[in-house]
């Protein structure tokens, strides 16, 4: 069997076509994981400073921005604003926690729009238990 010279370079030509959309799809992928990842990390950390603040609303000590931060270790590169309403907090009333990033873009890929994109995790308990 012979090569003809016609399909010479035809698997170069064929994988500069195909490349760039694998590659799109991979970024796609890795933006999407790291944005998930973040968003199950603001929340968790609004439901620890929601429970930090329901069960030490009447100490002195009672600290639930550091709180919130601490529970999100792999964030702590990242600002991330804490909101809550603990110093209103009353046995039977509810204290709501929340955390929000604007987060940037992990590869630069995609920022015609999509990015910094705005999550939010937010955590509601009852104060007193």
């Amino acid at each position: 069997m012979k090569r003809t010279n016609r399909e010479r370079g035809a698997v170069a030509l064929e994988m500069a076509l195909v490349l760039p959309v694998l590659l799109l799809i991979l970024v796609g992928i890795l933006e999407f994981g790291r944005v998930m990842n973040v968003q199950v990390s603001l929340t968790q950390a609004a439901r620890e400073g929601a429970r930090h603040a329901a069960i030490h609303y009447d100490d002195g000590t009672m600290d639930v921005t550091g709180t919130a931060r601490a529970a999100a270790p792999s964030l702590a590169s990242l600002p991330i604003a804490v909101n809550h309403n603990a110093g209103a907090c009353a046995p039977g009333g509810t204290v709501r926690v929340t955390t929000s990033i604007a987060l940037p873009s992990m590869t630069g890929f995609l920022d015609a729009g999509l990015f910094p994109m705005n999550l939010q995790g937010i955590g509601v308990m009852r104060c007193g238990g």
